[in-house]
């Protein structure tokens, strides 16, 4: 291709070729558009057009077919040019807009003349798809289809069109491309179109409007081309169908036969020839007509062109007298206006000059009236009296030094350095003089805590710190909000200097005030002697009138200075003054409570330390217990092997005595369930020992090696022992094992599972079919059910908390609610961390979403996390089908849940945004809420964390291996 043309290599033709603009789509194969070349042209037209139409004249009569008039189309209310196509009724029209293709229906309201200059052709081509036919006999379903689907290939596009041919009716025969497609084969694929030999293509329309037979098939729309006069070719054209007619029905079959084309073609031939003779008369007197009514249009135009220029003269005149008329009426409005307040201004005046003295003695006194108001509300702490007395509460009162805690400080030092060279010392020939030192320090701290104790007990703390959180509510409520920031060192100086100042020109205003109103009580005291007759006082008129007007005066302008210095706002200087001494104020504020903080949290622990210690002194740990235990451990072992074994041999012998065997049986179970006892009693003692070396005695795994306490706190608490597994009769649990072998056994009736990892193995209760998320789905819990199961779920994280352990893992796969009514807390997988478990996949209740905001916001996860989830998990069991509506701050939003007060109170404290904001669990089991949760019996604290029966056993095989505690609390 090569400027605008290409070659057709099959038939060696040079091919037009253009782009093209798609405007309309009148058929699956036939559009209209323009070329690129004649946008601009488009875009000159529109404006000329929209310049002329508003105001051209309206069609008169029916409009002539041969010429292009102005149309308003009816989707965008914008002119174009547009011809007759048919008229639909007398005043509906139905118009093609020949720059575009498509057409529509107007009245003769939205038809204009257009000029001379505007009656040239369309520039919109048709175009038809070469070689395509529209299916015969297709549906109007398909039809529409076909044209929707070429109107999203071509409408509004650019596209590039080959010209192949011309159709007699003048639609240009082309091939097409859009976005590198071929259309024509897009709507071949699509069915909307079929293809067509090429006479076909050629004669589309010829066919279409030129082979309709004469006389029995002719198409009445052939007709309404010739008009009313014109009956005379019509009868002609009878006459011929009648003759033609009857001539071949005397010929023989075969002759008929023969001749039936070239009869066709002859009476075609004729009946054109009749229609274009009738055609030119009838538009030759349609001319004639048509030129006479636009001369008689254009000569009553002018006339009213004419009538309507005068017209706008008078009106134009009529509008400026008007204009002028109302001008000075307003003028004379004002006028009136002006002489009714110079009428108002001079009665005033002459009734002011009537009560002069009144109506100035009445101004004075209302002032002095409002002054004394002001003062006894104002009480001159305009001037930063509360800033003044708070700074002197806080430097003269300040509790900033505790003698002995330096010493404490220096004690805690040498004692923590004495445990921790014991800790890391390996000799036991060390140890011992290390005990000494340690013990050494450790009186010594017991007496430096004992002091702290005693001086700290004489201070006032409570009663100082109740006046500082006093003072820094007051002064944040007037001065706040309160923000660090440096602060200058001369903030108080400067703060005092202004007040001072202000005081004294404060102080020298209400003085002169004070004067100028008691110059004038003696001047009215001096005017009542004058005009008492029976007074003996001799005074002359002079000595009572004159300068009254200046007492007056002064008196009043002393009291509007001193109300104007009382009710006038601080400027910015000032505020600026007073909120440097108020930044300064809070901060001294704030480090005394800091420092105070301090002291009660060293008194805390200096108490508790006292009394922790105290049982320690005199006295040193026992591991003689647990090494019974394990010797217990090794002796029941051993008597279980021994069983099994016997028992293995009386299977093999194959002939044994069953109620003996049925013995044995129970024998094994017996010594199966006292092993697992003897290792809960081991767990215990091992915890109680963690806590005696990691506090006190840090040299007991040193001088025990045989009670490997060593090994049970490198393990992290997890109590590690050799579980030896296959005493317990393991039995296989495939369909719940996904990456690591899961195993079933049964002790003291118990269904457990053995959880494996590559070095540990972990026993746990097994509860088939009793997770949260398994009863909620096919029978879910009541409300006391609901109560009840959490109860235990919150005993056991307080079990965990205390422990200061995150469960992190907390959701419906990993709560048991055994029998319906004992809420357990699931293990979780202690070989991640808490953070690692809290932003699992399965962290979801349907789609409530529990993990925490901090999580998700990339916090570590903490105490409060768990409370979140447990929250969450409760708001889920009390409403199980509601779609919960999520804050923008990640929260559910209670807000439209029908909820008892107690419930949304306590729901609303679980899952706030801010973790210190929550609840803590012992908090909440503390709280008279409605789930009505009680602590557990203090007694029991001790064994808390065996959990009854079912705390967690597990099996290292590495010293060396590091994990957190793993278990299952209940209640």
């Amino acid at each position: 291709m090569d400027d605008g043309k290409e070659m057709n290599a099959s038939e060696a033709i040079v091919l037009k070729v253009e782009d093209v603009m798609g405007s309309h789509i009148e058929d699956p194969v036939t559009f209209w558009g323009q070329t690129i070349e004649l946008i601009e042209d488009l875009l000159k037209l529109s404006t000329a057009l929209t310049e002329i139409c508003p105001f051209a004249a309206k069609v008169f009569g029916d409009p002539a077919p041969e010429k292009i008039y102005g149309g308003l189309y009816s989707e965008d209310q914008c002119w174009y040019r547009c011809k007759l196509k048919k008229m639909m009724t007398n005043e509906k029209c139905l118009m093609t807009y020949v720059d575009y293709g498509n057409s529509e229906t107007l009245k003769k309201s939205c038809i204009v003349e257009l000029p001379e200059d505007l009656q040239y052709p369309g520039l919109a081509s048709r175009f038809r798809l070469w070689g395509l036919q529209i299916p015969p006999n297709q549906d109007v379903t398909p039809f529409d289809q076909g044209r929707r689907f070429l109107a999203s290939l071509i409408n509004d596009k650019i596209i590039r069109v080959s010209h192949r041919d011309t159709a007699q009716d003048g639609a240009f025969l082309v091939n097409a491309q859009s976005d590198a497609l071929d259309v024509g084969q897009e709507v071949i694929e699509k069915g909307f179109a079929e293809k067509c030999k090429v006479a076909s293509i050629l004669n589309y329309e010829g066919i279409k409007s030129n082979s309709a037979p004469l006389i029995s098939g002719w198409n009445a729309e052939g007709f309404q081309g010739l008009n009313c006069g014109s009956q005379r070719v019509k009868s002609l054209l009878d006459s011929t169908n009648d003759q033609l007619g009857n001539g071949t029905k005397g010929r023989v079959d075969a002759v008929e036969h023969k001749n039936r084309h070239l009869k066709m073609d002859q009476e075609n031939s004729l009946l054109r020839a009749l229609e274009r003779k009738t055609t030119i008369q009838c538009r030759s007197g349609q001319k004639l007509n048509m030129i006479k009514m636009q001369h008689d249009q254009r000569l009553l135009e002018d006339q009213n062109e004419k009538l309507r220029a005068k017209n706008n003269k008078y009106l134009q005149n009529c509008h400026l007298l008007e204009r002028q008329l109302k001008q000075q009426q307003l003028e004379v409005k004002k006028m009136e206006e002006e002489l009714k307040q110079h009428q108002e201004a001079e009665l005033k005046l002459a009734d002011e000059l009537k009560h002069a003295v009144e109506m100035k003695l009445k101004c004075l006194t209302s002032k002095v009236e409002k002054l004394r108001e002001v003062r006894s509300e104002f009480n001159e702490n305009h001037f930063g009296d509360d800033l003044s007395q708070a700074v002197k509460v806080i430097t003269e009162g300040c509790l900033c030094t505790v003698h002995s805690m330096k010493d404490l400080e220096s004690a805690w030092n040498e004692y923590n350095s004495a445990q921790e060279t014991l800790q890391t010392c390996k000799s036991v020939d060390d140890v011992r003089s290390l005990m000494d030192k340690r013990n050494e320090m450790r009186s010594t701290l017991y007496a430096a805590a004992e002091e702290f104790i005693s001086e700290v007990d004489k201070l006032p703390i409570e009663d100082r710190m109740n006046v500082l959180k006093f003072l820094a509510c007051s002064l944040d409520a007037v001065y706040g909000p309160y923000e660090v920031e440096h602060n200058s060192n001369e903030a108080f100086d400067q703060f005092f200097e202004w007040r001072n100042s202000k005081l004294q020109e404060f102080n020298n205003i209400k003085h002169r005030t004070e004067s100028s109103l008691q110059l004038l009580s003696e001047w009215f005291s001096k005017t009542m002697k004058f005009f008492d007759l029976n007074s003996s006082a001799s005074l002359s008129s002079m000595e009572v009138i004159g300068g009254v007007d200046v007492l007056l005066n002064q008196a009043e302008h002393d009291v509007c200075k001193e109300l104007e210095i009382s009710t006038t706002q601080k400027d910015e200087a000032d505020m600026k003054i007073i909120h440097s001494a108020f930044i300064k104020l809070m901060k001294k504020i704030n480090e005394e409570q800091d420092f105070l903080l301090v002291v009660q949290n060293k008194y805390a622990a200096s108490v508790q330390f006292k009394e922790q210690v105290g049982q320690w002194l005199n006295t040193y740990p026992n591991v003689g217990d647990l090494l019974s235990i394990k010797r217990s451990v090794k002796s029941l072992k051993a008597q279980l092997r021994w069983k099994l074994v016997e028992k293995n041999n009386l299977e093999d012998l194959g002939s044994y005595d069953e109620v003996k065997m049925q013995g044995m049986k129970e024998e094994i179970r017996r010594l199966r369930d006292n092993i697992y006892e003897e290792i809960c009693c081991e767990q215990r003692e091992y915890e109680k020992l963690d806590n005696v070396v990691r506090n006190w005695f840090p040299e007991l795994p040193v001088l025990h090696p045989e009670a490997a306490i060593k090994t049970y706190m490198q393990s992290a608490g997890l109590f590690t022992d050799s579980l030896e597994r296959d005493l317990f009769d393991p039995e296989p649990m495939r369909e719940l094992s996904s990456k690591r072998p899961l195993v079933c056994s049964e002790i003291k009736s118990q269904r457990i599972l053995l959880k494996s990892e590559p070095v540990t193995y972990v026993m746990v209760p097994f509860y088939p079919g009793c997770c949260l998320k398994t009863l909620q789905a096919t029978n879910p819990l009541i409300s006391v059910e609901v109560t009840n199961v959490m109860k235990g779920v919150a005993v056991g994280l307080q079990t965990l908390h205390n422990s200061n352990i995150v469960h992190g893992a907390l959701h419906a796969h990993n709560v048991f609610a055994v029998n319906r009514e004992r809420g357990i807390v699931g293990d979780f997988d202690f070989t991640k961390t808490a953070d690692q478990r809290n932003i699992a996949s399965w962290m979801v209740a349907d789609k409530l979403d529990l993990v925490a905001p901090e999580v998700r916001n990339g916090q570590s996860a903490v105490p409060a996390t768990d409370v979140f989830a447990y929250g969450c998990l409760l708001l889920w069991l009390k409403f199980p089908k509601n779609d919960f509506t999520i804050n923008p701050d990640g929260t559910p939003d209670v807000s439209e849940l029908s909820m008892d007060p107690k419930l949304l109170s306590l729901v609303s404290r679980l899952i706030c945004f801010k973790p210190n904001d929550r609840l803590r669990i012992d908090q909440m089991l503390k709280e008279d809420c409605c789930l009505e949760i009680k602590t557990p019996d203090p007694i029991h604290e001790e064994t808390k964390a065996s959990a009854s029966d079912e705390t967690i056993v597990t099996n290292v095989f590495a010293d060396e291996t590091k994990s957190e505690l793993l278990s299952e609390y209940s209640t």
